[in-house]
């Protein structure tokens, strides 16, 4: 698999058009590069969750799990599990 094949989208719903002006609606693109660009024009510690859902939607990538047995999604946040995800037998 690819790194475009996992590589984490977002795009601005219309509803947040009015927060982020300078973003295209409906455009998808590098939630990276996006969080990266909000967190610069706002003053935002990279290290918080920068894209809200309320703003946002996301396609692609995947779980932080399935990528090591105790991978993080975002900096900062502890290692997880995978035995103590939701399904888990």
């Amino acid at each position: 698999m690819g790194m475009a094949a996992t590589a984490r989208q977002a795009m601005l719903r219309t509803e947040g058009a009015d927060r982020y002006p300078t973003i295209p609606v409906r455009m998808w693109t590098s939630a990276a590069g996006l969080a990266e660009l909000v967190a610069l024009t706002r003053g935002i510690p990279t290290r918080d969750r920068i894209l809200s859902v309320a703003h946002f939607q996301f396609r692609g990538g995947r779980p932080g799990w399935t990528r090591g047995s105790l991978a993080r999604t975002r900096l900062g946040e502890p290692a997880r599990d995978p035995a103590l995800q939701l399904g888990a037998e």
